[in-house]
């Protein structure tokens, strides 16, 4: 189903392999447009993304469509990386806002009017962050996340003390222009995107999140190592790419 008129905000969500937990976060998504008093007087867009799965995830998502007005399923191909599906999502989109947030709702969904409201007050880009002190009590995990947003900040220009949250919101002009340079596919997208709308002066906010949760076998979980090595490589060619101006709007 897909409405005529321009949404005022698309929601997009990468489901990979999410049989077990996707119907029941389509379902809340839903009664929660239906009932929250600021998004249900909005025109929404609903975009699932999901790359080749091996589960009853495509299944699953189309017998959820009727639940609302404007809702697209796009099959992403081949598994390349959220990023890629993230980016899929962000530049199908037609709304005046675009947001972002993984299938597992580790972020409530009761910050969408939050965030909806902040870009309506004039930011372009509004960020979830969160407490990793507190939210990664494993050491390993909470020191490479802490030592990669130090990095991050330094080698990516942008001070923020979380880039990796799923649940970011842009404007219309600022999803199509950052997400249109993207070239991570993998766990270092959110890094390079927001990189990108830092070097091309889209403002952004970013709002601390103490209710986010770890879920347990969450949206595109991998080994806590492996990611962190994967995003350093694809931190330094951020750099490169800012170095030598690849990032900026012509």
């Amino acid at each position: 189903m897909r409405s005529t008129s321009k949404p005022d905000l698309s929601i997009i969500i990468p489901a990979l392999n999410e049989s077990k937990r996707i119907a029941k976060t389509l379902d809340k998504l839903a009664l929660f447009i239906k009932n929250n008093k600021l998004i249900k007087s909005l025109i929404v867009e609903v975009i699932i993304v999901s790359a080749d799965c091996i589960d009853d995830s495509h299944k699953i998502i189309r017998s959820k469509a009727e639940l609302f007005d404007n809702f697209i399923f796009m099959k992403a191909g081949p598994v390349a990386g959220k990023g890629r599906d993230v980016r899929l999502g962000m530049l199908k989109a037609r709304g005046k806002a675009v947001i972002f947030m993984d299938a597992d709702l580790a972020t409530p969904l009761k910050y969408l009017p939050i965030f909806y409201e902040s870009y309506l007050s004039g930011n372009d880009v509004v960020v979830a962050t969160r407490n990793l002190k507190k939210h990664h009590p494993e050491r390993l995990r909470r020191s490479l996340s802490i030592a990669g947003n130090i990095l991050y900040r330094i080698l990516g220009g942008v001070w923020i003390e979380d880039s990796q949250c799923g649940f970011k919101l842009f404007s219309s002009r600022a999803a199509k222009s950052s997400f249109s340079k993207l070239t991570t596919s993998g766990w270092g997208f959110d890094m390079e995107v927001l990189t990108i709308a830092k070097i091309n002066n889209f403002k952004i906010k970013s709002f601390r999140i103490d209710d986010w949760r770890s879920v347990p076998g969450g949206t595109f979980s991998d080994g806590a190592l492996a990611s962190s090595l994967s995003s350093l490589q694809e931190l330094f060619k951020i750099f490169r790419h800012r170095m030598t101006r690849r990032y900026q709007d012509k």
